[in-house]
């Protein structure tokens, strides 16, 4: 059934209604996946307003970002304290990196510190350990432990859940344990012993992500028919994303206010073989133009000025039936509004959009590609990625190349196969928006990955949110096994995990594509909530002993360490 396409340029109040009954807020343009946030900083303003100091040496500095420093190595107990002591059920994640950490020293995030001396504590231990304890009158009952590289000089992602009596703690995606306790609601904090430290990025939701108890009647998990044999190096350094990288800049502006009027001439005046950082500053405005990153030009950012995602658009209206006007058509690959060939390329702040009209045309092919991506280590950041059938087309250079790329707070929308390739991709902490395609019964396909076999990592989905504008409930299936051209390798892989998953999707969510069998591929899910997370004989669980392999980190880190999770 046709339907006029939804103005992916404007704002929709059934958006915002879903997302209120699901608990989202917006932050900075992007509707975030977790609950109503209660507090966050990132310490752009350069200062600790808001908190409360409890020894130690606190300031604001310079490191990727701005970051919260800790610098008295000999203070036994340095803490700063943030929120409100009528706070109840709510998660905290913060990222700490240790500086100095002796054998006596800890580096810790802190829950439900209600009183100085009484939270619950995430720490970073000597002897490669993180641990989460429930602290009493500073009298600390250890909760879980896991082993772990613990290096100075790393980012660390930490993260607490405290649902009613229960807590649960992570690093980098990774469970470290969880327990039951009597500790009273109240604030959160950061801490250091006999350590030097700092903390980024911290915010903090209400309500739980992820289930408190495992869903009951789950039926024995399947074993992933293909098992990583790569591991990463334990703890690799995390990749800068907070601040373009170093080298030119140059503005696009298109009232001429900049270098150039249009993105694509500021791609095309970087040099070829480019070895350097160069950042293209867009101001705001809708760009109506393809743009291209030629393989040639690697380490590119493109950053809307504003850091509203809604302000900065790029968009084009080509589909894949679209006539060429030297003969044939476009082509699903062809009908994208940016190809990004280039790789270490980054995106922050910004709107890529395919602005195809399907009820204004009668094509048979009506693929409509917003972003292609052919190239390894991508970072998008708070970017808003818009269209209906094929939006985000996440790839690599050939089959024999894997090709990463890791989404951030960001917002991808379609209907049909709207994430899909062989591409090795995370996405976390992002709003995925299925659209209604005006059926009761099929309102369309999240995913269509195309993985090949001999790559483990396909798409994973940690902490996301799968919203819809208005689709029915028990309409919209999770995705579907892609064999491009028939290729019997392409064994698609996808992971939805600790994620939020809206009344619109399927209890039985996976399906067959183009006579391929969706059991055949690599389908799985882990610890989801929301209504459409029920857990039926056709959802394949991950174990807890399998979980910890399908982490962003294991995904993205390969060969070279890689590691942009922040």
């Amino acid at each position: 059934m046709r339907r006029s396409r939804r103005r992916p340029l404007l704002a929709v109040a059934t958006a915002a209604l879903t997302a209120a009954a699901l608990g989202l807020t917006q932050l900075g343009g992007v509707q975030s996946a977790y609950a109503a946030t209660l507090f966050s900083d990132d310490f752009t303003d350069g200062d600790t307003a808001g908190w409360s100091k409890s020894g130690g040496t606190w300031s604001v500095v310079a490191d990727d970002s701005p970051a919260l420093h800790q610098a008295k190595a000999d203070t036994d107990n340095a803490r700063l304290f943030a929120g409100t002591s009528t706070w109840t059920d709510y998660t905290v994640q913060a990222r700490v990196k240790a500086l100095t950490l002796p054998a006596d020293g800890a580096v810790a995030l802190l829950a439900r510190a209600s009183e100085s001396t009484t939270y619950y504590r995430l720490a970073l231990l000597p002897g490669n350990q993180v641990r989460l304890e429930a602290v009493r009158s500073g009298a600390a009952t250890t909760l879980g432990t896991l082993s772990r590289t613990v290096a100075t000089g790393a980012w660390y992602t930490l993260r607490i859940e405290a649902a009613g009596s229960t807590v649960r703690g992570w690093v980098d995606g990774v469970p470290v344990g969880s327990g039951t306790g009597s500790i009273a609601t109240g604030r959160i904090g950061v801490q250091t012993r006999h350590a030097t430290a700092r903390y980024d990025d911290v915010t903090v939701t209400s309500g739980a992500t992820t289930p408190t108890t495992p869903p009951t009647g789950t039926p024995p998990p399947a074993t992933p028919t293909a098992t990583p044999t790569t591991t990463p190096p334990a703890s690799p350094t995390p990749t800068p994303t907070g601040t373009p990288p170093a080298g030119d800049t140059v503005v696009v502006a298109k009232d001429g206010s900049g270098a150039y009027t249009s993105v694509q001439a500021a791609v095309d005046a970087v040099p070829a073989g480019n070895t350097t950082g160069r950042t293209i500053v867009i101001r705001p405005g809708t760009y109506r133009e393809l743009v291209t990153v030629p393989a040639d030009k690697p380490h590119l950012t493109l950053v809307g000025s504003t850091g509203d995602a809604r302000d900065v658009v790029i968009t084009y209206d080509n589909a894949s039936g679209t006539p060429k006007p030297d003969g044939g058509t476009y082509g699903t690959s062809g009908s994208a509004s940016v190809t990004i060939d280039g790789s270490d390329f980054t995106a922050r702040h910004l709107t890529f959009a395919n602005s195809f009209d399907e009820a204004a045309h009668d094509y048979s092919a009506e693929q409509a590609v917003a972003v292609l991506t052919r190239a390894d280590r991508l970072v998008f950041d708070n970017v808003r990625f818009l269209g209906n059938q094929d939006t985000l087309y996440h790839n690599s250079a050939n089959s024999s190349t894997i090709g990463r790329a890791y989404f951030r707070d960001c917002y991808v929308e379609g209907d049909v196969d709207f994430i899909f390739g062989r591409g090795t991709g995370v996405f976390d902490r992002c709003e995925i928006r299925s659209l209604d395609r005006g059926s009761s019964s099929n309102n369309g396909y999240v995913t269509a990955p195309s993985t090949m076999i001999g790559n483990p990592y396909g798409f994973l989905f940690v902490g996301c949110a799968l919203t819809t504008d208005s689709a029915a409930a028990q309409s919209v299936h999770l995705g579907r096994p892609w064999h491009p051209s028939g290729d019997v390798n392409a064994i698609g892989q996808v992971v939805f995990r600790d994620s939020v998953l809206g009344a619109h999707v399927k209890d039985s969510p996976w399906t067959d594509m183009s006579g391929f069998s969706w059991r055949d591929a690599r389908f799985f899910e882990y610890r989801n909530s929301g209504p459409g997370s029920t857990v039926t004989a056709d959802r394949p669980q991950l174990t807890d002993a399998q979980a910890p392999t399908y982490t962003a980190q294991q995904y993205l880190a390969g060969p070279d360490g890689w590691n942009p999770i922040h």
